[in-house]
């Protein structure tokens, strides 16, 4: 079986796209809304048998390097007030380093024990649990959390991401 793999941008899906064009690839947008609402409309009509959601990250662990290729086990809800504030996992598995994630939306969120963060996960991980379709995500590292964005390295990291998923699938 291959999963549907979803992507935030056209930029990080690009390079893969070019590669292997067997693969079922979409575009969910950026972000915890934009990702609900497509991930909800994939699941509604077409029920896919698994859903991975595949992008960049920032890293608070400086223990990972610029490139490192991850699957987020864990994602959390870190920038809510802590009452509110959730955890999801991931129900499909990948033979990659596993990390804990915080879905974010700002810039400057503490890391509350995740070892990096995106903007997307916790929809795709919600969504995917409350209707029981594994699900999982690979995130390559981009920056660290604390880099000017002029220091990000978006190719070297879609290049890493794009020889992984070809790899794994």
């Amino acid at each position: 079986m291959k999963p549907m793999l979803i992507f935030p941008t056209e930029a990080e899906a690009a390079p893969i796209r070019v590669a292997r064009g067997d693969l079922d690839i979409r575009i969910c947008g950026v972000g915890v809304v934009e990702t609900a609402l497509s991930v909800a409309k994939i699941i509604e009509s077409e029920h896919p048998q698994a859903i991975i959601l595949c992008g960049i990250a920032g890293a608070y662990d400086r223990s990972l390097c610029i490139g490192d290729v991850v699957a987020v086990s864990v994602e959390q809800t870190s920038t809510l007030p802590s009452v509110y504030q959730k955890s999801y996992s991931a129900s499909y598995s990948l033979p990659l380093p596993e990390v804990i994630s915080n879905t974010v939306m700002a810039v400057g969120a503490e890391s509350c024990g995740a070892q990096v963060e995106n903007m997307e996960g916790a929809a795709l991980f919600a969504l995917c649990a409350e209707h029981k379709v594994p699900c999982a995500q690979i995130r390559a590292i981009s920056n660290y959390t604390d880099d000017p964005r002029s220091a990000w390295d978006i190719p070297v990291a879609l290049d890493c991401l794009s020889k992984t998923i070809n790899t794994l699938f």
